[in-house]
């Protein structure tokens, strides 16, 4: 059975997020299913020419002949050409890996939907475009045979936007951890990050782009609270995003200013790395359609304090405190406890592990192989 496995991720220059899910799911496919031949096709890609000569050599990757903007265009208000007519074998069925604009396809079609947060929660995504992903939902409702979400949470808010009945078609598929996460590792490949804390001096840990999604400003409010009873730094990764005013004035409050950390984009290892030797990893997210990153973490021996929302509970489960992610009290509070006490420390992280063990890309990828087979 031949996939044609489509993610402009995939070919994306970093590597979080959609691009993480996508290259893990196409690595787990591609180990345990030896009968599915898996093509990955972009539309464009930000690496050089090296890096997408990388692509090509490693994955088969098919970089699209019409680029950036004549592709969406084209599907988006002609439907055409199928992206089949551009792969040289016969396709049995397209995957759209993420919800990014509709895809032209005559073949039996499966759509994985991470979140509809721009939809439902504009106030969190003002830098994205609502009305493309709104017309690449539309496709997916109307013309998808599968509709994956990640999550439960993710599932639901689909159904309800929606207001069709979509059980039939939805089949709920939790992302995975990578082994690598799970495995010792040293802190030399942090030498060469500027701006971390000095040797010795501890640390709490916070990723993703920075945005008011991610509630770094209310971190930062709760860090101001306690800043007297604790001694812990905090680490900052990821770029800058949208909203940046608000988050900076957070960031240069001379009460905690000297105890923030930014160092941007991290490796893979470099981030492994930080995850085991923080003091705590904070994620209260005000919005997440699955928050991979908990998981990670907590693979990596980190306990976890999250928010009380959306998709969260369902993946931590009983392994990480949990806040209102509105409560800045609440925020304080719990790290605060994590970092006081050492016993319910070494238990998060217990749990934490076992939690993060029940959650394997294989696993994943068996699931929508099914699904694969169940459309084809």
């Amino acid at each position: 059975m031949h996939i044609a496995y489509f993610s402009n991720q995939f070919a994306d220059a970093e590597g979080h997020g959609l691009a993480r899910y996508s290259h893990q799911l196409y690595s787990s496919l591609r180990k345990t299913r030896l009968d599915l031949k898996v093509t990955p096709v972009a539309a464009w890609s930000s690496r050089n020419a090296d890096g997408v000569k990388q692509l090509r050599d490693a994955y088969n990757l098919r970089l699209l002949p019409w680029g950036r903007r004549w592709t969406p265009l084209a599907w988006t208000f002609l439907d055409r050409p199928p992206i089949e007519h551009w792969l040289d074998d016969p396709v049995d069925v397209v995957h759209a890996v993420s919800l990014g604009y509709p895809v032209a396809t005559r073949k039996p079609y499966v759509v994985t939907v991470h979140d509809i947060g721009p939809l439902i929660h504009p106030e969190f995504f003002e830098k994205t475009s609502p009305w493309i992903m709104k017309r690449s939902l539309k496709q997916a409702m109307a013309k998808a045979d599968a509709i994956i979400c990640v999550s439960t949470s993710t599932a639901n808010e689909l159904e309800s936007y929606s207001n069709q009945n979509l059980a039939d078609r939805i089949h709920v598929v939790h992302e995975g951890v990578s082994p690598s996460f799970f495995r010792k590792t040293t802190s030399e490949c942090l030498t060469s990050l500027k701006n971390l804390p000095a040797p010795g001096v501890p640390f709490i840990l916070s990723t993703g782009k920075l945005s008011p999604r991610k509630n770094v400003g209310r971190i930062i409010q709760a860090l101001s609270q306690i800043s007297d009873t604790i001694p812990h730094h905090l680490v900052l990764v990821g770029a800058s995003g949208w909203g940046m005013a608000e988050i900076l004035k957070e960031i240069n409050n001379p009460a905690f200013a000297h105890r923030i950390h930014q160092v941007g984009y991290v490796s893979d290892e470099q981030l492994r790395a930080l995850y085991s030797i923080a003091s705590l990893y904070i994620h209260p997210s005000l919005y997440e359609g699955f928050g991979l990153t908990v998981l990670e973490s907590m693979a990596a021996g980190c306990p976890v304090v999250t928010s009380n929302v959306y998709s969260l509970p369902e993946v931590v489960g009983d392994a990480a405190l949990f806040v209102d992610p509105y409560s800045v009290a609440e925020i304080a509070a719990a790290i605060q406890s994590v970092c006081l006490d050492a016993s319910l420390k070494t238990d998060l992280v217990r749990r934490g592990r076992a939690r993060a063990k029940t959650f394997t890309w294989d696993r994943c990828a068996g699931k929508v192989a099914a699904i694969y087979e169940s459309v084809a």
